[in-house]
């Protein structure tokens, strides 16, 4: 295949998983401002709290078992070889789920101390342990669907569950009258539907054998995931725990509004509820990202033997950056006409209690493109068999979180734990860069990423500081400059070739 039916197919399994990522998070999307129309910020903080929680644990649930059976399913060369890694694998996955289960039940208490959850809520840990386990057991099909090239059904899967996500979600809130229970019950709705549907793919690969020796290669390999995830973890969400610790007094001084918002002891709750919000459409950002994710991990280990694949690799890279970098934009420009949208009722389509969150907005976008840059170096660490030096790089920018939350959070709040991520995934990606180099050598095309970088914070710094840029129009102008920009760097193709 040529290098651009390559790039070509690469980007038609982009779409394609796109699509059901794009409809995935329209549909959620779409949940949060019901939520913001059924729950003050500081209700909603209550589930951005656990959900963070839920990023850290489900990394403990999986321990990289997801991209160890990626790894060594991809070089199996039989069917029964796919079978036997599938079938450790998963057996390792519900033996561990069910210990870590039982565990994080029984200690539900110590856990809400820790994440400064109020004690009342920690029956939702029996709903969090459901969720996980159903998770891990739907990992492996999915992963095995993305590395047979199937993304529609890898799609059909994803949709599914999110559908009944919505659907519940609806009928328990407005139809039953329930609170933030809800949510938790239409995610184990939704959670159980994704694992429904990829049964088949159980029917394919599960065989009643467990290979020892191949169980403890899966788990050298993928171990190394643990502590980078979890450093990976602490980079994305551990600035929840630090705005939950805010001190009430200068949360009401940063944002006025929560002494008319929420109780005093609730004011940790409404200032993570704002966050959480922002974090909502920084999560078109990351939709770009995760759907480049899901198909470029199968895409590297395919084409790495092609005689052309660093160069292969390198222009992918640039094209992520061009497209990262044109959603950063985009979604920073027009993120304030997007939430007051009107509906029916006088009402806006995310309720102006949730207004002030929109100040990280920018600046959570920027961590995306990073974490895009992050993916892309990985592909050597995976190729070379060295996923050691992911813990290295997520340890450290988990220690940049950390530092710069301590420092910055309780004097700046949400804008300082905005850049908290943000500056911890430049930190990682360099770092991996630079690691990977050395026995992964890549050509990546650094003035072009570079340039197409200055240009388009330039055109950011331009639009903040001047509110004459900011009208709807103008703004659509810059953005079809900085296309026209790209395409004459020759930075993107703007025609087929």
């Amino acid at each position: 295949m040529s290098f651009a039916g390559r790039l070509r197919q690469l980007a038609s399994e982009t779409a394609i998983y796109g699509v059901s990522n794009i409809l995935g998070r329209l549909l959620t999307f779409l949940l949060f401002p019901f939520y913001t129309q059924v729950f003050t910020p500081d209700e909603y903080g209550i589930v951005s709290i656990v959900y963070a929680a839920f990023i850290f644990l489900n990394i403990v649930y999986q321990y990289g078992m997801e991209s160890a059976y990626l790894k060594y399913a991809a070089e199996a060369e039989t069917e029964v070889d796919r079978q036997r890694v599938f079938s450790t694998a998963l057996a390792s996955l519900l033996a561990s789920s069910a210990v870590l289960s039982l565990l994080l039940v029984a200690l539900r208490g110590p856990f809400a101390a820790l994440m400064d959850l109020p004690s009342v809520w920690t029956y939702l840990f029996y709903y969090v342990a459901v969720i996980l386990t159903l998770d891990a057991l739907a990992a492996l099909p999915l992963a095995a669907l993305r590395l047979a090239s199937r993304p529609l059904a890898f799609a059909l899967a994803r949709l599914g569950g999110i559908v009944v996500n919505v659907a519940v979600n609806i009928w328990l809130i407005v139809g039953q009258g329930m609170g933030v229970e809800a949510v938790f019950i239409a995610n184990v709705a939704s959670s159980a539907t994704t694992l429904l549907l990829v049964a088949p793919t159980y029917v394919r690969y599960l065989r009643p054998r467990f290979d020892g020796a191949l169980w403890r290669t899966l788990l050298a390999f993928g171990l190394p995931f643990l502590p980078g995830g979890l450093g990976y973890a602490v980079s994305d969400r551990v600035n929840i725990f630090f705005l939950s610790r805010m001190d009430p007094a200068r949360i009401e001084t940063l944002y006025p509004r929560a002494a008319g918002a929420a109780q005093p002891d609730a004011y940790s709750e409404y200032v993570v509820g704002l966050f959480g919000g922002g974090m909502k459409l920084a999560a078109l950002m990351m939709l770009v990202v995760q759907m480049f994710r899901y198909a470029w991990q199968p895409f590297f280990l395919q084409r790495a033997r092609d005689a052309d694949a660093p160069q292969l690799f390198a222009r992918v890279f640039t094209l992520l950056t061009a497209a990262s970098l044109l959603v950063w934009l985009g979604v920073s420009f027009f993120a304030q006409e997007l939430v007051a949208l009107p509906l029916p009722g006088g009402r806006r389509l995310i309720a102006e209690a949730y207004w002030p969150g929109l100040v990280i907005v920018p600046v959570a976008l920027l961590a995306y493109v990073f974490q895009g840059w992050y993916y892309t170096f990985s592909a050597g660490a995976y190729l070379e068999e060295k996923t050691k030096y992911f813990v290295h790089c997520t340890l450290v920018g988990s220690v940049v979180a950390v530092t710069v939350n301590a420092l910055l959070v309780p004097h700046y709040g949400m804008v300082a734990a905005a850049w908290a991520t943000t500056l911890a995934y430049a930190t990682m990606a360099v770092m991996l860069w630079a690691i990977v180099r050395r026995f992964y050598p890549v050509p990546y095309e650094w003035p072009r990423v570079l340039g197409a970088f200055v240009l388009a914070a330039l055109l950011m710094g331009a639009w903040t500081a001047l509110s004459a840029l900011q009208v709807w129009w103008i703004e659509g102008g810059l953005l079809l400059g900085f296309v026209g920009a790209l395409g004459a760097a020759g930075v993107i193709p703007l025609r087929r070739g």
